[in-house]
């Protein structure tokens, strides 16, 4: 029994001594091991907070900023990526208020570039308006219709438009404990392990296939149906507040000639259908560029801001032709 507490003793000083180390090694050569997971882990550790709500487990904290992956993000009084507005709209205001996941936050791109902020300055040639974004990182749809009506409801907008995209039909992430929650967003070591993980996983996991992918879990009946009721529940809680709602799909940017990912877009225009709201493919405005010339970068295919103008630009023409805002 002496020996084996011994030898106990002995590995866990051993491991608590490795991790430590590499904690501080990669904290102190933190450039050198910077690249899009790292980052996205950094924004999550530092701008986000837990929240206590089982569909909507986290969000930014308000007025809080930082520079993730080149572009500072900065968050105001009420956690959005956005100027500050007044809760109240004023009287001579048309409000618009965008929901949607890390693309729509504009990850990687400018605030002043973001399609919601392209938007409102096309918009304000035509009136008083404000678009404001309530985009967050790694939320799906069931998450955003939360946020909307914890938040966005108080900004009594004349529109909501969610941004739609393939993966916002994935599950809810769980609330974590103070302890799991206390490693994930401190540890940087953690968040480097994390990377190499999914970096081995995608090399030797010559199967893996993200078509085959997302046909699954779209094949699933109850994340969709999860997911379903979600947008179901936001359509006609606008239509009982006498609010417009426009659902956006957001291609992924990877292939765009022969889109693979066709019954993602498939399954929300129908969703659109039967709740009787505007629907906007974005495909058709986006279909004839180099799909690398939208990306951030050439190991992040988030919308870079000329493919956030281009989006821009369509939804102003949807908005503008069948007069969603009056």
């Amino acid at each position: 029994m002496k020996k084996f507490l011994g030898n106990l003793v002995i590995f866990c000083c051993t491991a608590a001594f490795c991790l430590s180390a590499g904690e501080l090694i990669v904290r102190v050569f933190y450039a050198r091991f910077s690249n899009y997971n790292m980052e996205m882990w950094r924004y999550a550790s530092e701008l986000k907070q837990p929240l206590p709500y089982k569909k909507l487990p986290f969000h930014h904290f308000p007025n809080r900023q930082g520079d993730y992956y080149g572009v500072n993000i900065r968050t105001n009084s009420l956690g959005f990526r956005d100027y500050e507005y007044a809760v109240e709209k004023p009287k001579d205001v048309k409000r618009i208020v965008f929901l949607g996941d890390s693309f729509t936050l504009g990850w990687g791109v400018a605030l002043k570039d973001l399609f919601s902020k392209q938007l409102e300055q096309m918009l304000k040639e035509k009136g008083n308006f404000e678009v404001i974004n309530m985009g967050t990182g790694n939320y799906n749809s069931t998450m955003q219709v939360e946020l909307f009506k914890l938040k966005g409801l108080k900004l009594n907008p004349d529109l909501v438009i969610l941004v739609y995209f393939v993966n916002d039909v994935e599950p809810t992430p769980k609330n974590l404990s103070a302890f799991s929650y206390f490693m994930k967003s401190h540890s940087y070591f953690f968040a480097f392990l994390f990377d190499r993980h999914i970096k081995l996983r995608l090399k030797f996991d010559r199967g893996f296939n993200w078509e085959q992918y997302y046909q699954k879990i779209y094949s699933d009946p109850v994340l969709t149906a999860n997911q379903s009721a979600s947008i179901k529940e936001l359509s006609a809680l606008c239509r009982r507040k006498g609010i417009k709602l426009l659902l956006v799909s957001l291609p992924e940017l990877h292939i765009l000639e022969k889109y693979p990912f066709s019954f993602a877009t498939e399954h929300i225009k129908k969703l659109a259908e039967e709740a009787d709201v505007a629907f906007l493919d974005l495909l058709d405005a986006l279909i004839g560029y180099e799909p690398a010339s939208l990306w951030v970068s050439s190991e992040d295919f988030h919308a870079n801001a000329r493919a956030n103008s281009i989006i821009a630009q369509a939804i102003y023409r949807k908005i503008m032709n069948e007069r969603l805002v009056r």
